[in-house]
């Protein structure tokens, strides 16, 4: 072990830092929500601010053995290599042998681990336990062994959510590698905290190595249950999570998850870092996926996208104002407020296009007021990249009332494609959004109160402003120039890496 630990220390001496990624999600390859978008795009800023930057993340198969990740990287024209050494760790004191696949990504070096029967098509499972969450230990110590076959050692091991929060408790408290990496450090993102990783201790510190001891108020213990976020809080050398305000919010009892308390304690190594979108693939001049280009200084070709949607949706085009979402359909986005007000918004004088999956009864819920409204609401069910990318071009309001919303990259397109925002001023969109009334900085506008009357106003607002041309096109201008780049954030995460 004592030669291990050399080897680990002797290959940090270097001045650039080198940052290991450890995600469940990167897209485009494999994504169920802003996760992946953010994996797939902030690597690329931070090596761009000067640090080596390389990410690992599971290659997902699929049910027919075709259209799995590999596949998927192949499909983008990347080079992918297999590595000559498999990766292999200790699973309930069984050797698993990985394959590593490699491949360069925007400038950034991206290894994919395959393991047919761990990593299937589903990414998360719908029930956790110490069993269920097999395939996320595999991936944590997968990242503790990589070094060997990649012979690359991280500074830093950037964790992002529950599924990757096993590895700063392991560099904390697991019986050898807490010893083997005594040079590197974890940093820890929360990307949502509604999602912990809470289940019976029963298996787990057999399955991966680590000290049952860890097994406490001050550890991992949550009630009696193992809490993976919990003990990612405590055990890592700092937490960031995506963006100022939502930082603030998950301190209080109100948006703390049940963690505040321990969020409070740690909050000497919390910061929120506001996340950024790929501005060069969410981009109006220059995106394949849309009818027709268009640029802030002109504005024609959204005209002819909005056209494209309205016909897709089979309407013909009155100039009501198109108000539309993209969204998981769940709880926290606001839908309970949207399907209750349902009524009023069809009278309300414009049309609403909704594209999503997920909650059964708000897909229900959806299709029912498209039967009742059908001039008024028209409701796609799934998910198409290619579509999405028209709505957020043809749409004139884009709709995000969210219960809690931690950063949010929808109204950040949304205003990048000219599509002003109507939000709840919470999390990321308060950091984002500016209300209308709020002078020359203004983008969009906002409601404060999580009632649907408060929503309802806003969006009133909005239908009130959008005859008015001159003011609507200024509004449209100062969203798509704001700069929602990585560039800014980059520099502050460089920055924790260096603490």
């Amino acid at each position: 072990m004592r030669t291990k630990k050399k080897k680990i220390s002797e290959s940090n001496k270097i001045n650039t830092k080198k940052i290991l990624f450890v995600s469940s999600e990167l897209a485009p390859f494999s994504k169920v929500g802003g996760l992946g978008d953010v994996v797939g795009s902030l690597p690329a800023a931070i090596c761009k601010a000067g640090a080596d930057v390389r990410v690992l993340t599971p290659a997902y198969g699929s049910a027919n053995g075709k259209g799995g990740v590999l596949d998927k990287v192949r499909d983008f024209k990347n080079k992918l290599r297999k590595i000559d050494l498999p990766v292999v760790v200790a699973l309930s004191g069984i050797p698993v042998y990985c394959a590593i696949y490699e491949t360069e990504i925007d400038g950034v070096i991206t290894w994919f681990i395959e393991r047919p029967d761990f990593f299937s098509e589903t990414i998360y499972p719908s029930y956790i336990d110490a069993n269920s969450i097999r395939p996320f230990s595999l991936l944590n110590l997968a990242a503790l062994e990589l070094y060997r076959a990649a012979r690359w050692v991280p500074d830093v091991f950037h964790c992002h959510d529950w599924p990757t929060a096993i590895l700063p408790i392991m560099l904390a408290w697991h019986n050898y590698y807490s010893q083997l990496y005594t040079n590197s450090k974890s940093v820890f993102t929360i990307h949502n905290l509604a999602h912990q990783g809470v289940f019976r201790p029963e298996g787990f510190f057999y399955q991966t190595g680590i000290d049952a001891n860890c097994f406490n108020p001050h550890g991992v213990e949550f009630y009696t249950n193992i809490n993976l976020l919990k003990g990612a809080i405590v055990a890592c050398k700092n937490v960031t999570t995506v963006s100022p305000a939502y930082a603030a919010e998950i301190q209080t009892y109100e948006g703390g998850a049940g963690l505040d308390g321990v969020l409070r304690t740690h909050s000497a190594k919390l910061s929120g870092i506001l996340n950024g979108i790929d501005t060069d693939y969410w981009n109006p001049e220059t995106d394949k996926n849309i009818v027709s280009p268009y640029s802030v200084n002109d504005l024609s070709g959204k005209k002819i996208n909005r056209g494209e949607l309205i016909k897709r949706c089979s309407w013909e085009d009155d100039e009501r104002p198109l108000i539309v979402c993209v969204s998981r359909l769940a709880e926290q986005k606001g839908f309970d407020l949207i399907l209750s007000a349902m009524p009023r918004l069809a009278e309300s004088g414009a049309r609403y296009v909704f594209l999503g999956t997920g909650s059964s009864n708000i897909e229900d819920g959806l299709f029912y007021a498209q039967n009742v409204h059908p001039g008024e609401v028209k409701f796609f069910k799934g998910y198409d990249e290619k579509f999405a990318h028209l709505i957020y071009s043809g749409g004139d309001i884009f709709l995000m009332p969210s219960l809690f919303e931690p950063c949010g990259l929808s109204q950040m397109i949304s205003m990048r494609y000219g599509t002003v925002p109507v939000a709840r001023a919470v999390g990321g969109l308060a950091d984002t959004v500016v209300d209308v009334d709020s002078g020359n900085l203004s983008n969009g506008f906002l409601f404060h109160d999580y009632t649907r009357d408060s929503m309802f106003s806003a969006i009133e607002r909005a239908i009130r402003l959008f005859p008015d041309n001159v003011k609507w096109a200024e509004l449209m201008k100062r969203g798509m120039q704001t700069d929602f780049t990585w560039n800014k954030s980059a520099l502050s995460y460089l920055d924790i890496y260096k603490t």
